[in-house]
């Protein structure tokens, strides 16, 4: 008798209880990410293009995603500087009126040069994981398979 009360009242009970209609803040989640891309040096843990793995060009690099918008990159013998933006993906259509999946990654854009290595950087990256160890980007341009990504 005690089951047959006890299962309207349940029903109820999770009927009544649903998930948070919250949505994540976009604004917040960029300061977020812009504040674990500044927290400390990176190195490069793979870069590839055309599908070869070209990282190696890159060893002996240190890389810091300063807080005023510098891009600074040392290695013994070179020091380069350049600028770096994080900024938010799009979720409307293009000028032709399509949205991609690439539109919603942020865009993490690098502008430096002076060597080889350097202009291989400068691009505009689709931001695929940004984490306080891993910054994952790659080209918008699936054809070029282009990747980098930076550890610690």
């Amino acid at each position: 008798m005690k089951t047959f009360f006890l299962l309207p009242v349940l029903a109820i009970l999770f009927a009544s209880c649903s998930k948070s209609d919250t949505t994540s803040d976009p604004v917040a989640d960029l300061t977020t990410k812009t504040n674990m891309v500044v927290q400390s040096e990176w190195i490069i843990t793979q870069y590839t293009d055309s599908g070869i793995d070209e990282t190696i060009d890159f060893s002996g690099y240190s890389f810091r995603f300063n807080a005023d918008g510098t891009f600074v990159s040392v290695s013994a013998n070179d020091t380069f500087s350049g600028t770096w933006v994080l900024g938010a993906g799009s979720t409307k259509p293009d000028d032709n009126g399509y949205s991609s999946t690439e539109d919603k990654y942020n865009k993490l854009t690098i502008a430096i040069s002076g060597s080889t290595q350097m202009n291989r950087l400068s691009h505009k990256w689709l931001a695929e994981k940004i984490t306080a160890t891993e910054i994952w980007l790659r080209d918008d341009n699936l054809a070029s398979n282009e990747i980098l990504r930076f550890g610690k």
